[in-house]
């Protein structure tokens, strides 16, 4: 809140030189809810479950159950996530042939509990747990999809626990590079940000140079709150030998799993062969046309 004044005397200065265009659809940020029988006319299955975390608590969730699958994900959701305004996320990923476990974070949605950081990471492990221990899946078959915060915790339960591959979906880098990167330019004189530890500690830049599994980055080239080139960042500094990148033309933030050519390219990922190696074949590759170039 501190920031509020000089945020507010930027403002005053600089509309003196530009004009801000508000449209009316501007005004709305719409999310429709949905339930259990939202997929009723679907070819796969839906349940709701309890997570029961190491500290007691019980988390809501929806295990989404695909006749055809071969393989489950695991999706860790961003900070407004609630399973109840998921749907374009849940069916683009299930409709790739693959099950599917989706929750809400302690303190979301109908869960008690506070969010923290060590919180959303002991409820992480504890949904791959419930996978591996309640559900009987190998974890040669469980992929681990994180977007916007939730890839924190996708490269996090990816350090601690045995998985197929991994998909950071709008990533961020960490806390320092995201100010850098996201701020303009005509801002970062005048603000400061101090950060609270537990926040500084987490580092996707050092995490994925510990993961070594097949791994797909999903960014929109138009996103301005986690800017693909973070993305780009966390695919040069990935030690997996099968590491892809798919930057999405008109691509935002929230909107990628309404678009065909990220559906198109979890199908991909997802199946691929002999534990998705070979993927400069299947998918993406730096000199493909779905390579580093955006689409």
């Amino acid at each position: 809140m501190r920031y509020l004044p000089i945020i507010a005397g930027l403002f005053f200065f600089f509309s003196s030189c530009t004009t801000i265009e508000i449209k009316e659809s501007d005004v709305f940020d719409v999310k429709r809810t949905i339930n259990l029988e939202s997929f009723s006319k679907k070819t796969y299955t839906a349940e709701e479950i309890q997570i029961k975390t190491s500290d007691d608590l019980q988390l809501q969730a929806w295990y989404v159950d695909n006749p055809d699958a071969e393989k489950t994900v695991l999706y860790f959701g961003g900070n407004g996530f609630v399973i109840e305004t998921s749907y374009h996320i849940i069916t683009s990923i299930v409709e790739q042939n693959a099950d599917l476990l989706v929750f809400n974070y302690r303190g979301y949605g109908r869960n008690k509990g506070n969010p923290s950081i060590e919180g959303i990471k002991t409820d992480a492990l504890a949904a791959y747990e419930y996978l591996v221990n309640e559900r009987k899946i190998q974890p040669e078959n469980i992929i681990i999809h994180g977007h916007s915060m939730g890839s924190f915790l996708a490269t996090y339960a990816a350090s601690k626990r045995e998985i197929a591959a991994m998909v950071l979906e709008s990533p961020i880098t960490d806390l320092n590079d995201w100010s850098e990167t996201s701020l303009p330019w005509f801002l970062k004189p005048f603000l400061n940000f101090e950060a609270d530890s537990s926040l500084l500690n987490n580092s996707n830049l050092r995490e994925i140079k510990k993961i070594n599994v097949p791994l797909l980055l999903i960014a929109g080239e138009e996103d301005k709150i986690t800017p693909p080139e973070m993305a780009e960042k966390l695919y040069h500094s990935s030690i997996s030998q099968n590491r892809n990148l798919l930057i999405i033309k008109m691509g935002g933030h929230n909107d990628l799993p309404q678009k065909e050519i990220y559906k198109k390219a979890l199908k991909r990922f997802y199946n691929s062969k002999s534990n998705m190696q070979t993927l400069k074949d299947s998918l993406i590759a730096p000199s493909s046309t779905l390579g580093l170039s955006r689409k």
